[in-house]
């Protein structure tokens, strides 16, 4: 019987067994009879208590834990095809300036149904020619030094437009992080807020059972059906949030808005981060691996290159002409070959005010990557300053929440010794469900600066190897 019971009683969780072990502390023999009835009153007690506060079974978890969203999204996600897409235009360019290196060569081909002619020789037997056929091929203008350039800013291009893929994938990854924590969140907010309104209705079912008997104040009864409406409604925002944050999930991921996403949240912050913590990102690593940075410092680099371009504007231009005649109207039919240089004399200094307008646009682009990076750093001190805090506020959360848990064993005793009511053991239970509230919002705060945090470091993949791209 006795080896029964404390299996029984073993189940219970943790804060009725520190309970047992303090009531049964320094008592021999005569201890283990109080033993035996103590925790047969603690245990029906408890599952009173749990069974009215709307325990729910475990919940089944699906198959999309976060690395298996993120490599869903990478292979259908719309935003991230078209990125592709955009590098192939731009592999195509650099392919077109290639191709300027060499002079385009055309032809052209005629056929005369009538043809003018005129009679130079005076003679009364002349008719027009009878070939109407006519073929030209002949080689239009190039310049070589131009196509140099083109090459080489069409490289940079190219490497602009994948670290713009990057870089969205990365913004992108960071968000549906953001939202696959906060899915988390909202599914042990809604639990323990349905707890709450357990709670709440037993507490307004006690009411009033004391109010038929005259001993409730009825403006407190009022007060706690408000309370409990209130509450149930909180339950239902939380549930459509909820809905929500799981449609924006299916967006990002190109996933169909009419299905249902079963997500694997458990131990979210860790599938997430794996074990990323901050520490010891400095402001060299942003400025080393932040992608936008990059970005800015390719386009200036583009810049430069358009600079070069004005410059190489005010050089003659080199001309290449070979043109084959056959039977061209007013011309003489053969081969006509020629080199040489084109030169613009006058064009009212446009290429002199084109030098000034590129350098200008140089200027305007390294003052707009420094300011950005001044701003990088603001915000890396805004995210640093905010995990110090919030790592406090979490050891300070956890410590409200196990003082709510000792307070509430304590109105435990006092309810069944009868020193106190049920409303105000219902009160204490209540605040301790309160105090797991506060500490999911706090876990919360802390999970998205690091998620910031190393989005800003050049993405979640550089810390997580499961959702590398």
């Amino acid at each position: 019987m006795l080896t029964s019971t404390t299996k029984v009683v073993a189940s219970c969780p943790s804060r009725v067994n520190r309970l047992i072990r303090r009531c049964s502390a320094g008592h021999g023999a005569s201890g283990c009879l109080l033993f035996l009835v103590l925790g047969f009153v603690l245990l029906w007690a408890h599952q009173a208590v749990a069974s009215s506060d709307g325990v729910q079974k475990p919940r089944d978890y699906g198959y999309f834990d976060f690395p298996t969203c993120v490599s869903y999204a990478l292979v259908h996600s719309d935003s991230f095809v078209r990125n592709r897409l955009d590098i192939q235009i731009r592999s195509a360019d650099v392919k077109d300036a290639h191709a300027e290196l060499f002079p385009t060569i055309q032809l052209l081909t005629r056929y005369y149904f009538n043809r003018a002619g005129q009679n130079t020789t005076d003679d009364p037997n002349w008719a027009p020619p009878k070939n109407r056929f006519n073929v030209q091929v002949f080689m239009q203008n190039w310049n070589p030094f131009l196509a140099l350039i083109k090459i080489q800013s069409g490289g940079v291009l190219v490497d602009i437009a994948k670290i713009s893929h990057l870089d969205r994938i990365s913004e992108d990854v960071a968000n549906m992080a953001k939202l696959f924590h906060r899915v988390q969140t909202l599914e042990k907010s809604i639990q323990a807020s349905k707890q709450l309104v357990a709670l709440h209705r037993n507490k307004v079912s006690y009411g009033k059972n004391k109010d038929e008997q005259g001993t409730v104040d009825p403006i407190g009864l009022q007060v706690w059906m408000t309370t409990l409406r209130a509450q149930e409604l909180k339950v239902k925002d939380l549930e459509r949030e909820l809905q929500e944050k799981t449609g924006s999930l299916k967006i990002l991921m190109s996933y169909n808005p009419d299905m249902g996403l079963p997500l694997d949240t458990r131990d979210a912050a860790n599938q997430i981060l794996t074990g990323f913590n901050g520490r010891f990102v400095t402001f060299a690593d942003i400025q080393g691996g932040n992608l936008r940075l990059k970005i800015m410092a390719k386009r200036e680099q583009v810049q430069s290159q358009r600079v070069l371009g004005s410059y190489v504007a005010l050089l003659p231009r080199p001309v290449l002409v070979f043109e084959q005649i056959q039977n061209e109207v007013d011309r003489s039919s053969g081969m006509n070959f020629a080199m040489g240089l084109d030169y613009t004399i006058w064009d009212g200094f446009a290429r002199v005010r084109d030098i000034k307008r590129q350098k200008m646009v140089a200027r305007q682009l390294n003052i707009d990557r420094r300011q950005y990076s001044e701003r990088l750093y603001v915000t890396f001190r805004q995210l640093k300053a905010t995990l110090d805090v919030s790592g406090e506020r979490e050891a300070l959360v956890r410590e409200q929440a196990k003082l709510s848990e000792l307070s509430e064993e304590r109105a435990f005793l006092q309810y069944k010794s009868g020193a106190i009511g049920y409303d105000y053991y219902m009160d204490r239970r209540i605040d301790t469900v309160q105090a797991q509230l506060n500490a999911l919002a706090v876990v919360q705060e802390r999970v998205a600066a690091l998620i910031d945090l190393a989005t800003m470091a050049g993405g979640l993949t550089k810390y997580n190897a499961s959702i590398r791209y």
